[in-house]
Formats: C-alpha cells, sequence, structure tokens
C-alpha cells in the first residue's frame, strides 16, 4: 500500500469540455479521483479516496452568474471494498443559475484542495 501525502497530490485532468474546466481527474497514483459527471441523467458531484483520507469534505459551485454555494458531505465505505465515496446530486443541492459553465471544487481537512473541475448546463 502507497503511504500518500493528500495535501500534496497533483491531481491530473482526465477529461475536457467544450472550452471549460475539466469534468474529471484522478491523481498521478490513482488514490483521488473526482467528477461532475452525468449519471443516469442527472449531475453527480462525486469523490473517491483509496482509503479513508478525511472523514469529510466541502464541495463547492460556482455559477455561470459567479455566485457560488458550498456543502458539506462525509465519506463513505458502502461497498466495503476500501473505496472511500462521497457524492451529491448537483440538483438537489445546489441552485439552477441557468445555462452556462460551472466550476466544483472539493476541500477537506488538512490542506486538501481539488483543482477546479466544471461543467456546462444548457
Amino acid at each position: 500500500v502507497l503511504a500518500v501525502s493528500v495535501g500534496a497530490l497533483s491531481l491530473i485532468p482526465t477529461t475536457s469540455q467544450a472550452g471549460h474546466a475539466p469534468n474529471s481527474y484522478c491523481s498521478e497514483s490513482g488514490d483521488v479521483c473526482a467528477s461532475a459527471r452525468k449519471v443516469d441523467g442527472k449531475r453527480v458531484l462525486k469523490i473517491a479516496t483509496a482509503a479513508k483520507y478525511f472523514e469529510s469534505y466541502r464541495v463547492c459551485v460556482t455559477a455561470p452568474d459567479d455566485s457560488k454555494v458550498c456543502r458539506n458531505g462525509t465519506m463513505s465505505d458502502g461497498n466495503n471494498d476500501g473505496i472511500f465515496v462521497g457524492k451529491m446530486s448537483w440538483a438537489k443541492r445546489f441552485p439552477d443559475k441557468g445555462p452556462g459553465a460551472y466550476s466544483v471544487r472539493w476541500s477537506a481537512a488538512g490542506g486538501f484542495r481539488t483543482d477546479q473541475l466544471g461543467f456546462h448546463k444548457d
């Protein structure tokens, strides 16, 4: 098992959306991944870690009008497979400010912070 300093992870984007921040990334080691993708037609904000690096996290979404809303979430090991996941529905937890580019960023205790991710709403 690789010991990782979560605060020092270099996060690499894996997917792009037209002219905006990527909508997903994983660290080089694959120990931390995050995404702002649609699942079954609904936008899901998800972070996954290979170990329980933190108990809770904060995700902030900046809308096209530059308003920002942050929500707290908790990590869980629902499948008991050693992968810890935190996810929330964008539509249920964040205001819909209409079409345009939305930015998403996760943070947690110990200085952990993701690169900016994003998505477009048409």
